[in-house]
C-alpha cells in the first residue's frame, strides 16, 4: 500500500535516526506529515518523495562542492605557477632556504621532545633506583638504572617495571616495609 500512514516508530527506523529527531523534522516542516489525535502520522509515498528529493539535493551538494574544491586547486596551482615563472633564480633559492629553515625547526622541535622524554625517563629511573636499592654501590645502581631506563623508554610508563626487577621484590629494605605494613594492619584490627 503505497498511501499507508507511518507513524514515528516506523519513519525513524527507515530513516535510521532517532524517533525525536523526526518530530523535529516534522515540526520543523523538513518532513511532510500530518496530525491524527495529536500524533504524528507520515504517508509512505511523501517519505518516499522526501528522501528522493533528499538524495538528489546532496548529490548535486556534494557534486557542487566537489567541483569548487577542484577549480580552487586549479586556481591555486596555476598562481603559484605564475609566482615561480616570475621568480628570479635568487627568489628561489630563498624560498629553498626558507622551506630548509622549516624543515630544520621541525627537526629540532622533535629532537628536543625526545631529548625531554630521555630526561624525564632517567631522572624517574634514578629515583626508583634510589628508592629500591638505597644501599646498593655505584656498580649496582648503574645496573640497575641501565635496565630500568631500557624499560621506561620502552614501555613509556613505570607499570611493569616490577616484572623486569624480579630483584627488587625481594630487596630487604623491601620486605621490611612489607612486613611493618603487615603488621600494622593486623594490630589495627585486632
Amino acid at each position: 500500500m503505497h498511501n499507508e500512514l507511518l507513524d514515528v516508530q516506523e519513519v525513524a527506523a527507515r530513516l535510521r535516526v532517532n524517533p525525536r529527531t523526526v518530530l523535529r523534522m516534522a515540526e520543523r516542516g523538513e518532513l511532510p506529515g500530518i496530525k491524527v489525535a495529536r500524533r504524528w502520522r507520515f504517508r509512505s509515498s511523501d517519505l518516499d518523495s522526501y528522501l528522493q528529493l533528499d538524495q538528489s539535493n546532496s548529490s548535486e551538494e556534494s557534486l557542487s562542492e566537489e567541483e569548487l574544491a577542484k577549480e580552487a586547486f586549479a586556481n591555486r596551482d596555476a598562481q603559484k605557477a605564475e609566482q615561480r615563472q616570475s621568480m628570479t633564480p635568487m627568489d628561489r633559492e630563498k624560498e629553498q632556504i626558507e622551506l630548509e629553515k622549516q624543515r630544520l625547526a621541525l627537526q629540532k622541535e622533535r629532537m628536543e621532545l625526545y631529548t625531554r622524554k630521555i630526561d624525564y625517563a632517567l631522572e624517574t629511573a634514578n629515583k626508583m633506583v634510589d628508592m629500591l636499592y638505597p644501599d646498593s654501590d655505584a656498580k649496582t645502581k648503574a645496573l640497575h638504572l641501565e635496565a630500568l631506563l631500557a624499560n621506561l623508554l620502552r614501555l613509556g610508563n613505570g607499570q611493569d617495571l616490577e616484572l623486569d626487577l624480579p630483584a627488587a621484590k625481594n630487596h630487604p629494605a623491601r620486605v621490611n616495609r612489607e612486613q611493618a605494613v603487615t603488621r600494622t594492619q593486623q594490630t589495627h584490627s585486632t
